[in-house]
């Protein structure tokens, strides 16, 4: 059935009883097959120089970009493309590879592409896509979701800061223990941003506690404890009304203040009854408290603060939370030996 297409050289010979059903073409005016390739790609062609910057472009190049060839010379490429780049650092650089979403942005608008690239003596050649249009559906939704979570994070991060300096400091610092442990006990990513969030909002209750309490520079009094063990309610009060919290957040918030031995407040939780975010949140919230100056106690050093830790799990805090976060998130791996036999993992952690 090819027998008549005349892409090499020389003509096919046409077979037997059949006539030429097109009239020769010169061989000085027939173009070369690579150039036939090239020039009927549905896709958008790129040669690059070493810099990045546009030597050529063909295939449906301005079809795809809507940009005309000549304004492309000599202009980067990365100006049009959009891209996590933190997360793809070397597109169009090194030996070549594949980011199958990235965003084409241009005067006529925005589509989702797939690039792909290779690098041949100082040169890059590559190729732009358009995705299919449920592709591009898919990814357009998944883009708006993290853009959502983004927004969503700086308004939990800005409720949580929302107080004194020294306050907004300890927020910041805890936010970044309590995620580092949260992964490194393997919670999942919607999980994470649970605890990330329960970190973020742990103290915002402390907002209804007046300040003569707070920047008390002597021991309270028993009314004064009764006034400020009420913060954890009043945070979850406060954050009713913010229907995006999942619950894990608002249990982190409630009860970070729990201790293992069931001693701790508002409702005396023990063990595994106490939510694994208020959990980790607790070790997180204490160990950033202990290094800290407070009106009314000094820093303490690091190593007191990592022996009240170790002298305190299976009492005030998860045993087994409390050796990953000393072991793997503070990194102090030769202390693992510190912690008792009686350490639980994480499949009994959620009886």
């Amino acid at each position: 059935m090819f027998e008549d297409l005349d892409f090499f050289d020389y003509p096919l010979t046409p077979a037997p009883g059949r006539p030429a059903t097109r009239p020769a073409v010169p061989q000085g005016e027939r173009p070369g097959l690579a150039q036939l390739l090239l020039e009927t790609q549905p896709a958008a062609l790129f040669l690059l120089d070493g810099a990045g910057l546009i030597l050529e472009v063909g295939g449906a190049w301005e079809a795809v970009t809507g940009i005309p060839p000549a304004e492309a010379s000599g202009q980067p490429l990365h100006r049009w493309l959009r891209y996590d780049r933190a997360r793809h650092p070397g597109v169009l650089r090194g030996a070549g590879g594949v980011l199958e979403e990235v965003t084409l942005t241009t005067r006529q608008g925005s589509q989702v592409a797939r690039v792909a690239w290779a690098s041949r003596g100082g040169y890059i050649a590559g190729s732009l896509e358009p995705l299919a249009p449920a592709a591009q559906h898919a990814f357009r939704t998944a883009e708006r979701l993290q853009d959502t979570e983004r927004a969503l994070d700086e308004v939990v991060r800005l409720l949580g800061v929302s107080q004194d300096a020294w306050q907004a400091d300890h927020v910041r610092r805890i936010v970044d223990l309590a995620e580092r442990l949260a992964a490194a006990a393997g919670l999942s990513p919607a999980e994470v941003r649970a605890v990330r969030w329960g970190a973020a909002l742990h103290d915002v209750g402390k907002a209804r506690v007046p300040q003569a309490i707070l920047q008390k520079p002597g021991p309270l009094d028993p009314l004064e404890h009764a006034v400020i063990r009420q913060h954890p309610a009043w945070g979850v009060q406060l954050l009713a009304d913010l229907l995006f919290l999942p619950l894990q957040t608002l249990d982190a918030v409630r009860h970070h203040h729990e201790r293992w031995d069931g001693r701790g407040y508002p409702i005396g939780l023990s063990g595994h009854h106490i939510p694994l975010g208020a959990r980790i949140v607790s070790i997180a919230d204490v160990f950033d408290a202990l290094l800290s100056t407070r009106p009314y106690k000094r820093a303490w050093s690091y190593q007191e603060a990592v022996d009240y830790l170790i002298t305190e799990a299976g009492r005030q805090f998860d045993p087994h939370l409390t050796r990953i976060f000393v072991c793997q998130v503070l990194g102090f791996t030769h202390l693992e030996d510190r912690f008792g036999c009686g350490d639980t993992g994480p499949e009994e952690s959620e009886e």
